[in-house]
């Protein structure tokens, strides 16, 4: 939680950084796009790499999946959205199995393990109905790792658990890029309305964070086992 806090505050010093001192105005949202188009797979690489380094960390799946669509073409946006949600879940995973245990283990919710036993049994199956359900949860994430599911089931159960919600996020960043084609940065009237356009993007991020965390017990799956 620490780390999501710090990394959501710099993101907001950031931004009033960016505002205050005007040098939003020199960035070029179309160049920064065209450098990515044209860098053709290695464009794909840096996406994925971010996506498996920042998502464990605490950044939301859902900024990847709906920038992806921005930058390339519905398949591909899909596709390394796709690729870049299997790598997060197995650095997650390999870190709180292999790196950390202990420490994962010691900052997990009780309820967690009333799932273990399904996990060794029929770890297909139930990380399947997981990744269906909870997408990517942080929380997710490093439990899978610490309980006794088998690399195989979980691979195989993530790999087709998050198409569903992978392919939804695609199609709704594909209307958001058509949305900024016609309303580009550049033209919303950012010297009357630059400060309230900024609060309102960071209020929505707050407002979910503040959310999330009030009902990250939910995450823990504490009543599953019921």
């Amino acid at each position: 939680m620490r780390v999501r806090l710090a990394l959501f505050l710099a993101a907001i010093c950031i931004g009033g950084w960016l505002y205050a001192s005007g040098t939003y105005a020199s960035i070029d949202a179309a160049a920064m796009l065209a450098w990515l188009q044209e860098a053709g797979a290695w464009g794909g690489v840096l996406f994925i790499s971010a996506y498996c380094v920042l998502q464990p960390l605490g950044v939301r799946s859902l900024f990847f999946l709906l920038t992806a669509p921005v930058i390339w073409d519905p398949a591909t946006a899909f596709a390394l959205s796709w690729a870049g949600t299997v790598a997060a879940s197995i650095a997650a995973f390999g870190f709180a199995r292999f790196v950390a245990r202990g420490w994962v283990q010691r900052r997990l919710p009780p309820g967690i393990r009333r799932l273990d036993d399904r996990l060794a049994s029929s770890g297909l199956r139930t990380v399947l109905l997981l990744r269906l359900f909870f997408y990517t949860a942080p929380t997710l994430q490093f439990a899978l790792g610490v309980s006794r599911v088998r690399l195989g089931p979980f691979v195989a159960g993530t790999i087709l658990g998050v198409v569903p919600f992978t392919v939804l996020m695609t199609l709704l960043g594909i209307q958001i890029n058509a949305w900024l084609a016609a309303h580009p940065i550049s033209t919303w009237p950012w010297d009357r309305y630059g400060t309230l356009i900024l609060l309102t993007l960071g209020a929505i991020p707050t407002a979910a964070f503040l959310l999330i965390r009030r009902w990250q017990g939910k995450l823990s799956f504490e009543n599953a086992g019921k």
